[in-house]
């Protein structure tokens, strides 16, 4: 039963992947991230309930607070009252980058089954593979730095729930507790290039 909810959970991590693929609005794809890591947050959790691992405990809580609120906080606090974010971030190629992404979904599950399998023989384990591909895509797609730092964050939440699965747990909450701190670094910095140089022309946004 445990085993069913992991993976019905994987399965809506990945939905949401494709919501932020094809969302052309930037505070809708930042709701979608902190979504994004509430589930992975509750998947970690329901393991280490499983498992009786009080890491895995832990980084699901640092998951909730840190990419599920205080992320998703900081980038919506950043850019209230700012008319400019009503604007579209992508107007064109939405269809496209989800095919891409469909792709990639097929690519990420081939090389997890004819690669990883054989030596982790974890069932669910080609998604968090996926959920990289597709993070990647996004970052590249995007010019936006906010969409950027989304996709990093997506990024960062496929290498967690890779290592939750596949790593030795003594190296999990470490690396977790790594990339928050990584990733809070990299928004502080976009922010602050914000404050300095200005909020992005709508043109640039537009992509």
């Amino acid at each position: 039963m445990i085993s069913v909810a992991i993976e019905f959970i994987g399965t809506l991590i990945i939905l949401t992947a494709f919501e932020m693929l094809g969302q052309s609005y930037i505070k809708p794809l930042i709701n979608t991230m902190a979504f994004q890591s509430v589930l992975l947050a509750i998947l970690i959790g329901i393991l280490g309930f499983q498992k009786g691992s009080l890491e895995l405990i832990i980084l699901a809580i640092l998951t909730l607070v840190v990419r599920g609120y205080i992320i998703p906080h900081v980038m919506k606090w950043n850019i209230r009252g700012n008319k400019i974010w009503d604007y579209r971030e992508m107007t064109t190629g939405v269809p496209a980058l989800v095919i891409t992404g469909i792709f990639l979904t097929i690519i990420g599950y081939g090389l997890y089954q004819t690669a990883f399998y054989p030596l982790f023989k974890i069932k669910g384990g080609a998604l968090p593979i996926i959920l990289l591909l597709l993070g990647f895509l996004l970052i590249i797609a995007r010019k936006n730095a906010l969409a950027q730092m989304v996709g990093y964050i997506m990024e960062e939440n496929a290498l967690l729930y890779a290592g939750t699965l596949l790593i030795p747990l003594s190296f999990i909450l470490e690396a977790g507790v790594l990339l928050d701190v990584i990733g809070l670094i990299l928004l502080g910095v976009i922010l602050a290039e914000e404050r300095e140089y200005g909020i992005l022309e709508i043109e640039e946004l537009r992509g």
